[in-house]
């Protein structure tokens, strides 16, 4: 059997490489950087490690890393209106270096409490449906979670969005063609009415799959490189020919007439130079409508990945702006990181609900499908509803 029909792991989040070793296991420091993992990102660690923390505040108010850690978690473990103000104030002088960050996000959250929070939609929705990928992409942001919903779950939620008015759907894991019940998800999806787009590695994309695909509205293929040894080191597979395997899966829309793909191309310091050549790649093939390039987004990377991986903003831009004069009449689109702030309303495997800022680790628990409606989710105070409202929609426009 082929290597790439049977690798499928559940990615470490955040990178271990990224951990401070030293800290003592167990202690408050240390729970805290590994609240971002998989089993540890839910209101029941958050509300755990936030009774620790409020603890020591008790004993040492004007400890300001520790007043720092708990603003962030009550940003990111359901927060209403109260919660907001009490980070605020938290974070008010605090000289702590993290703190500078965290204090501009709460001025903007603050400065939309006039929004409606009531009679709005949330018209475009991310959801990471499976949480098992063949590859563990270098920054990988993805809100991994480690439970896995059933598929009559997964169609309860289907019929909550429907119901609500969501029009714009997005099947991502994680890998979700790893997950057999997504062939029903999408044709439940789809019979609802919703326009449904999928994000696969295209890694084990055969034509038995592909024709299973028919509903989708795009099928999203990544190609980060033209040479095979820059896609491995980015993507993190154990399969040397992985640059062939996304190439042959472009290839299968093309001789399939598949002709809704959107490709995806992750813009760092490590792949800048092959932009051109990246882009006469994709526009290459007939399936190919829409290629967008997305900034590389450091939000759960180590520091060393970080330093490695980051690419200037005005250097991906120009590239992209040549690209476009050489490619005239191409769907050519780019997705600064700073663009991203707040922009998705992403589900997780498990059903809860999260969004995320363009900061380090500023990830936000919103709530949880399976037991809460939209309309409510939709209130909380750290949603941008506007930004939300600029997310690309799932069918392309013209070519």
């Amino acid at each position: 059997m082929p290597t790439r029909q049977h690798v499928e792991i559940l990615p470490p989040h955040p990178l271990r490489a990224g951990y401070d070793r030293t800290l003592e296991r167990g202690s408050i420091a240390d729970q805290f950087q590994q609240r971002l993992e998989p089993a540890h990102f839910n209101p029941a660690y958050l509300t755990a490690l936030t009774e620790r923390v409020e603890a020591v505040l008790r004993r040492d108010p004007a400890d300001e890393v520790m007043r720092w850690r708990l603003a962030f978690l009550l940003l990111q473990n359901n927060a209403d209106a109260a919660a907001v103000e009490r980070a605020g104030d938290l974070l008010t002088g605090n000289a702590a270096p993290e703190a500078r960050r965290l204090a501009d996000l709460v001025t903007a959250i603050r400065s939309r409490a006039g929004q409606p929070r009531t009679g709005r939609r949330v018209t475009r929705v991310n959801w990471s449906i499976n949480n098992r990928c063949p590859m563990s992409c270098q920054g990988c942001y993805n809100p991994f979670a480690a439970e896995q919903i059933s598929l009559d779950q997964a169609k309860r939620i289907l019929d909550k969005l429907a119901a609500h008015g969501t029009t714009d759907l997005i099947l991502a894991g994680g890998d979700p063609l790893l997950w057999p019940p997504i062939f029903d998800v999408i044709d439940h999806a789809t019979a609802h009415g919703i326009n449904t787009a999928l994000d696969t590695t295209g890694y084990t994309l055969d034509a038995a799959k592909l024709a299973r695909l028919g509903p989708l509205s795009t099928l999203r293929l990544p190609l980060d490189a033209v040479t095979p040894d820059v896609q491995r080191a980015f993507r993190r597979s154990a399969d040397p020919n992985l640059l062939q395997a996304l190439l042959d899966s472009l290839a299968l829309c093309d001789r399939e007439g598949f002709h809704r793909v959107r490709v995806h191309t992750v813009a760092s310091a490590k792949n800048l130079h092959q932009l051109q050549d990246i882009a006469a790649e994709a526009v290459s093939h007939p399936c190919v409508v829409q290629w967008v390039v997305f900034q590389w987004w450091g939000r759960r990377a180590s520091p060393a990945t970080t330093r490695a991986l980051s690419v200037d903003t005005e250097a991906v831009r120009n590239a992209v702006e040549a690209i476009r004069h050489d490619h005239p009449g191409r769907n050519v689109i780019l997705a600064e990181s700073a663009d991203r702030e707040l922009l998705n309303w992403m589900i997780q495997s498990s059903g809860q609900v999260v969004t995320f800022g363009s900061g380090p680790q500023e990830e936000f628990v919103l709530g949880n499908l399976l037991t809460d409606q939209v309309e409510d989710i939709l209130t909380h105070p750290i949603l941008d509803l506007d930004a939300m409202a600029r997310g690309v929609p799932v069918t392309p426009g013209p070519r």
